[in-house]
């Protein structure tokens, strides 16, 4: 059962209550953002007779994503699949699954297709395995798009002023040290003050994408992680998130940067983190050594940076 009030400040609080549990609360800029997550509060909490990918993935998200940097994403492939599927799970049928694909190749990247196809094909394994829910998976049969090449593009120094320049301080402060330290987006927003060591030059990443791991800091990452809790309102919390912005308000401002500064739009955050790891390898680490500044955990993922260490040390060689 959900609450909504309007509070004196203008915002909107909302207060969900579910037999057995404490109450939830939560305040909003809108009624319809409160609505939403009361909606989403009570769908991923309650026990359904029938699921929808809907309440599904909402159930999935709570059980196996929480605290981790997929957790928002999977409510966005959640909500984009609910669209296309409002029938119960036991309903959908391969050829369904096949004409959504076909649709989707004709509208986006064959990448974005086959996330979405992926996470349902994970929804249904985890409805089966973990509810204990007897339903086929429609999608063992349905072959996914093929996987978009990664990009090599290594953003050059002039290009990343031209981007930092269209940028506030806050979000300069954090692109530069996505390229300083080949972190990734949601492992720099959840940066707390104890999370910090500048002093031996460390940081650590708490439920990154591969886990929990130390990042060694440049001189240069560490000037701008003090300048980061001078500017940050929170410094005296130890565990109080160093930057309170959300991922998706950094993608956007990055992307309006880039136009604003006439990039090519390959000049994109996740490609500042192979700017780095790129520049590492360029200085001859091995595999092992790249994996501690890149946070890979499989000497496949560092694959592709090896033609930079057999490039660099051409001039060693006879």
């Amino acid at each position: 059962m959900a609450t909504i009030r309007r509070l004196p400040s203008g915002s909107w609080n909302v207060q969900v209550r579910i037999k057995g549990q404490a109450p939830r609360s939560k305040s909003f800029l809108t009624e319809e953002q409160a609505q939403a997550w009361a909606e989403e509060q009570e769908a991923s909490t309650k026990r359904h007779k029938t699921y929808t990918l809907y309440t599904l993935g909402l159930a999935y998200r709570e059980a196996r994503l929480k605290g981790r940097g997929s957790y928002q994403q999977a409510l966005v492939l959640t909500k984009q699949l609910a669209q296309a599927f409002p029938m119960p799970i036991h309903e959908i049928t391969p050829q369904m699954v096949n004409e959504f694909k076909l649709r989707r190749l004709a509208k986006v990247k064959s990448a974005t297709c086959r996330s979405q196809l992926a996470f349902m094909s994970r929804l249904f394994k985890f409805a089966k395995r973990e509810l204990l829910i007897d339903v086929s998976n429609p999608l063992a049969d349905i072959a996914l798009p093929a996987p978009s090449k990664a990009s090599d593009k290594v953003v050059r120094k002039e290009e990343l002023e031209a981007l930092m320049s269209k940028l506030n301080a806050q979000m300069a402060l954090i692109v530069e040290l996505a390229y300083e330290t080949a972190m990734r987006r949601s492992e720099i927003l959840k940066l707390t003050p104890s999370c910090l060591h500048l002093e031996e030059r460390m940081a650590d990443v708490i439920d990154g994408k591969t886990g929990t791991r130390n990042v060694p800091l440049t001189h240069r990452a560490v000037e701008l992680l003090q300048e980061a809790l001078r500017r940050s309102k929170t410094r005296l919390l130890p565990e109080a998130r160093i930057f309170t912005l959300s991922p998706h308000s950094v993608s956007t401002a990055v992307r309006r940067a880039r136009r604003l500064a006439g990039l090519d739009e390959s000049v994109r955050l996740h490609q500042l983190r192979h700017t780095r790891i790129s520049n590492v390898a360029k200085k001859g680490f091995n595999n092992a050594q790249i994996m501690i500044v890149s946070g890979h955990r499989d000497t496949r993922s560092v694959a592709r940076y090896s033609h930079l260490n057999a490039k660099d040390v051409l001039h060693l060689i006879d």
